[in-house]
């Protein structure tokens, strides 16, 4: 029987500054009742992990994935990193700028979506391309500036068995986004635009729901609903994200 869900946790090559391992240590601590494995690059020292953790799996990957976020996003457009976790059916992408905040993960993988998400922090709502632009398609520029959008935005939730089947139906498209040096967080903006562009290969929650997902540290605002995990998080921006002045400082 398959596992329902492994919380997957890259390690880039750049070393851990103080506030990733605040991060860590909380998502090791929070998400302790699932499987956690960490992707690395081959070689890769992971003593600052093994400080937090005894006993760590690790799954590598060609070294090059990991030299930079633009490097690691190509890899989450290859079907054969999705294959490599076949075993279970959602995995949790997370990167070392979300906060889970409550433990709803069980609830997500059971809500019927394929791939949750929040949407980009752009500087004007209007720069969001509406459904009949989607469908004809962006121009490289305003690709860049939706993508510029996802700048730290690193977790998502996602069905194995469709994230593999769209890769491959789409399997030129995703070569062309994986060799576009220009275009930033590459990933994101193949499963926004591209993904279910003219056929719907993936099912995906409204806005409204994955603000319940995922909100930005910088955009939540205390006394409203907190959804399952903040992100956009940094060792810049922390000390002014009003949830975490309200945490214990052991936190």
């Amino acid at each position: 029987m398959k596992e329902l869900v492994t919380v997957i946790i890259p390690i880039l090559e750049a070393q851990i500054n103080p506030t990733e391992e605040k991060l860590l240590h909380h998502a090791l601590d929070i998400l302790r009742e699932y499987p956690v494995i960490f992707v690395a690059g081959e070689g890769a020292d992971l003593s600052v992990v093994r400080e937090h953790t005894e006993n760590i799996d690790v799954v590598h990957f060609p070294k090059h994935f990991f030299e930079s976020r633009r490097h690691l996003g190509q890899l989450f457009l290859m079907s054969d990193f999705y294959d490599r976790f076949n075993w279970c059916d959602f995995l949790l992408i997370h990167e070392l700028n979300s906060w889970v905040v409550k433990d709803e993960l069980y609830y997500w993988c059971k809500q019927g979506y394929d791939y949750c998400k929040t949407g980009p922090l752009l500087a004007n709502a209007g720069d969001a391309p509406g459904m009949l632009k989607r469908i004809a398609g962006l121009s490289e520029e305003e690709k860049r500036l939706y993508g510029s959008g996802y700048a730290g935005n690193g977790l998502y939730l996602c069905r194995i068995e469709r994230m593999t089947a769209t890769l491959k139906s789409k399997r030129r498209v995703a070569h062309d986004y994986r060799h576009n040096p220009n275009l930033p967080n590459a990933d994101s903006v193949f499963w926004e635009l591209e993904a279910n562009r003219f056929l719907p290969h993936l099912r995906k929650p409204t806005d409204i729901v994955r603000s319940h997902f995922a909100q930005y540290g910088v955009q939540y605002q205390n006394g409203t609903t907190l959804p399952f995990a903040l992100t956009g998080i940094s060792r810049d921006n922390i000390h002014e994200i009003p949830y975490f002045k309200t945490l214990p400082e052991t936190e």
